[in-house]
């Protein structure tokens, strides 16, 4: 007997569509989600949106403005900041513990990654959702490898989260440079397309991967929080902020505790 899958909710067909485009910058920082274009866009009714923009609010991708509805989440380099010293701090102790505790098997899954990532085109310049979502989710799936051996199923997930919020402010630097400083053109300029391919070349995550694989934890928390913070410098060159300046705690300086 053939088995049918059961229907996907619309709500939750509305959600993953709208969390996709968010994360992907197809739906811009500080973009009204009206219900109207939202309905004609997803071909939805107004109930599993309506549902959907609650459950984006909860994950903090959407927010309510009283009196004009909800609208995407803006980005700022103070949250940005406090993203990258959460990533920072979670997955250097990921790094570390699977560092310590890996097997082949993760190693060959590692290597697995990096090929993957080698192969795919940086998304600088590209306007299809699908390729920026492509990028997404193989770089990553190469960041997801790198920790996959360590122990703590909390962390992964604290990793996954901050993962997910830090796409949102990157996409926005790629795809909406005036979403971040209004006083600069919607496109970048050659000097900053530069810095932006620097931010994601693949030798910085060769570097990290062949730190890890000779079992060299200090070499690679060390990279891992030069790669992390790359992201910060370009946010406050297009930004125009100096380092320090944010409200968010620096990222270069350790929790205490």
């Amino acid at each position: 007997m053939k088995l049918v899958e059961p229907a996907i909710p619309k709500s939750e067909s509305a959600f993953e569509a709208m969390r996709r485009d968010i994360v992907s910058g197809v739906l811009a920082p500080g973009q009204p989600l009206r219900m109207a274009y939202l309905q004609k866009l997803y071909g939805l009714g107004a109930t599993p949106i309506r549902e959907a923009l609650s459950r984006l609010e909860e994950k903090r991708m959407a927010v309510l403005v009283p009196n004009r509805g909800y609208t995407v989440a803006p980005v700022s380099l103070a949250e940005l900041e406090d993203l990258e010293l959460a990533r920072e701090t979670v997955e250097c102790a990921l790094l570390e513990d699977a560092i310590a505790h890996g097997d082949t098997q993760w190693e060959a899954e590692i290597v697995a990654a990096h090929y993957s990532l080698s192969r795919c085109a940086m998304p600088i310049g590209s306007n299809d959702a699908g390729v920026r979502l492509h990028w997404v989710d193989i770089h990553d799936g190469f960041h997801r490898r790198l920790v996959a051996a360590a122990r703590s199923s909390w962390l992964k997930s604290f990793q996954d989260q901050t993962l997910e919020q830090l796409q949102r402010h990157h996409q926005a630097l790629l795809f909406h440079p005036d979403a971040v400083n209004p006083e600069r053109p919607s496109a970048h300029d050659p000097a900053m397309e530069a810095m932006l391919r620097d931010v994601l070349a693949l030798e910085p995550h060769t570097r990290l991967m062949q730190a890890t694989l000779d079992r060299d934890t200090a070499a690679a928390s060390t990279l891992l929080r030069a790669h992390i913070r790359l992201a910060l410098d370009l946010h406050r060159a297009i930004s125009g902020t100096k380092a320090g300046t944010g409200t968010a705690p620096s990222p270069l300086k350790r929790v205490a505790g």
